[in-house]
């Protein structure tokens, strides 16, 4: 038994099931059904407070005028191992 046109036939079927699956995307028993998203109250205070923290500032900036201070007048003082713990910690 010889058989031609075996890949006209397969892109026919495959064809003939995506119209079906397109067609039938979004339909239920004849009703279509349009995508919707609606957050809930936790994730719309949850995004309110993220936005909040984006739009303030990183710099403590009364804590930075401290330390600037404290350096220029001499009494800033850090001790050798608070910065070997320093290091380490970040490294590891």
């Amino acid at each position: 038994m010889i058989i031609n046109n075996v890949n006209s036939s397969a892109n026919y079927y495959s064809n003939v099931a995506a119209t079906r699956y397109a067609n039938s995307i979004g339909y239920v028993r004849g009703v279509q059904k349009n995508d919707a998203f609606t957050p809930s109250r936790e994730a719309q205070s949850f995004s309110d407070l993220l936005n909040k923290l984006k739009s303030t500032s990183e710099v403590r900036e009364d804590k930075v005028s401290e330390i600037q201070q404290k350096i220029s007048s001499g009494q800033y003082f850090v001790s050798a191992q608070d910065i070997a713990a320093s290091l380490l910690t970040n490294r590891f």
